[in-house]
């Protein structure tokens, strides 16, 4: 009875002691550096069933292959269930890789299965790059506006964000060479339909800015999650296929880093993505994954390497950009129809996004609070900004609503915008 009061009393104290734990000070000091992300968190508003979003870059649920992913998992259970529910290769599975690999191979730069890593969704890949390669204090170029995820994956690790300004063509690579310091570690582009301007860096702007990088040892990171979406105009080559060389020893060499995902073309909720480099930066990586997840999900990656085989991609491309071609086109009219003579937007030829500059008066910040009022949601510009700039402008999805509800989203968003105006 003794021992058993004595241990009642050892938890009760302990439970006192838990309750009340000051956490604050035990957290990592990089940890100031971290913040929600304000477009996750906005998902959990719009969830509401009668809200019309136009929030986060998500893909349209209806037009995802499901009877196709039904079918795959269940030949993947039928034909090969022993490794898709087994441990796997942190570099990925085989066939996945080498899928990967043949669809970027080009007559003068084979990639080779080596040179590939399959990782959970490219915004791991950036994870991973920024544990690899950049060190506090490093300057890391990028695009202003920029993407929101890569600017939460790398800020805890206390870069020097450097600036590098955009217009309807893309990265203002005129600017780039004062940039292109010793220091200057990495450079990120989302070169094809950026997020969240929707623009795209167009040919000569993308030969001009690798002739700048061959004169440095800065770093191109090529995050190509859109590529595939295109809606208008020609294709253009990728960064990688346009500094990729085969040298007289076979060996892959390139400065681009190359991400991708089947998020956006497959679905989102399979977390399969990849990464093209040389070698060396593929061993490096897999390190760092190893400590990080041993290895993406075997199983889905069988999955999604079924769905390729059985050429689901190919006949969910076509439909994706007929159906989000539709979309994008319905609210570029409504933004006509609806949004006063003041604001400004860009015109994708593809992706998922637009970006919205209203008259410098206007606060998104404050526009989205009386908008979700009114049941319609968007992201407020400025955290995709650095140095503080960006507070007038919106990024708008048009993937994931219908025309329909787009132009009811739309017209209720001008409303509100005239009255704040």
């Amino acid at each position: 009875m003794a021992r058993r009061t004595k241990k009642y009393w050892l938890r009760s104290l302990a439970a006192g002691y838990a309750a009340g734990m000051n956490w604050q000070p035990c957290f990592a000091q990089r940890t100031a550096q971290m913040r929600r992300s304000t477009v996750r968190e906005l998902l959990k508003v719009t969830a509401q069933p009668d809200m019309i979003s136009f929030g986060g870059g998500i893909p349209a649920p209806e037009l995802f292959p499901v009877v196709e992913i039904t079918e795959a998992t269940a030949a993947v259970l039928r034909r090969s269930s022993e490794p898709a529910l087994q441990y796997g290769e942190t570099e990925g599975i085989a066939g996945l890789r080498d899928w990967v690999a043949a669809r970027f191979s080009r007559p003068h730069c084979p990639v080779r299965r080596e040179n590939v890593m399959i990782v959970t969704g490219s915004q791991q890949a950036l994870d991973l790059i920024g544990k690899v390669f950049v060190d506090a204090g490093d300057r890391v170029l990028v695009e202003n506006p920029t993407y929101l995820a890569m600017l939460s994956a790398w800020r805890p690790l206390q870069p020097a964000f450097v600036p590098l300004p955009s217009d309807a063509d893309g990265a203002d690579v005129c600017a780039l060479p004062a940039l292109l310091t010793p220091a200057a570690k990495l450079l990120y582009l989302v070169p094809n339909f950026q997020n969240p301007l929707g623009t795209t860096l167009n040919l000569p702007r993308r030969r001009r800015l690798l002739e700048s990088l061959r004169a440095s040892n800065t770093i191109l990171v090529e995050d190509d999650p859109y590529g595939e979406l295109r809606y208008a105009g020609e294709p253009l080559p990728s960064l990688l296929e346009l500094d990729a060389v085969d040298d007289a020893d076979g060996e892959f060499k390139t400065r681009v880093i190359h991400l991708g995902t089947f998020s956006k073309v497959l679905a989102p909720g399979l977390r399969v993505g990849w990464v093209i480099a040389p070698t060396a930066v593929i061993d490096k990586l897999v390190q760092a994954k190893q400590a990080a997840d041993l290895h993406t999900s075997t199983f889905c990656q069988y999955v999604v390497l079924e769905l390729l085989r059985n050429g689901v991609l190919e006949r969910q491309l076509p439909r994706l950009r007929a159906e989000y071609g539709r979309r994008r086109d319905a609210m570029l009219s409504a933004l006509t129809a609806h949004f006063p003579a003041e604001a400004k937007w860009t015109r994708p030829d593809g992706g998922l996004f637009l970006l919205v500059t209203l008259p410098s008066h206007v606060d998104a910040g404050e526009l989205l609070k009386k908008a979700l009022a009114q049941n319609v949601a968007f992201v407020p510009g400025d955290d995709f900004h650095l140095n503080g700039v960006g507070i007038n402008t919106m990024r708008l999805n048009f993937s994931n609503a219908s025309p329909e509800k787009i132009a009811a989203g739309v017209e209720r968003l001008g409303r509100v915008l005239a009255a704040m105006m």
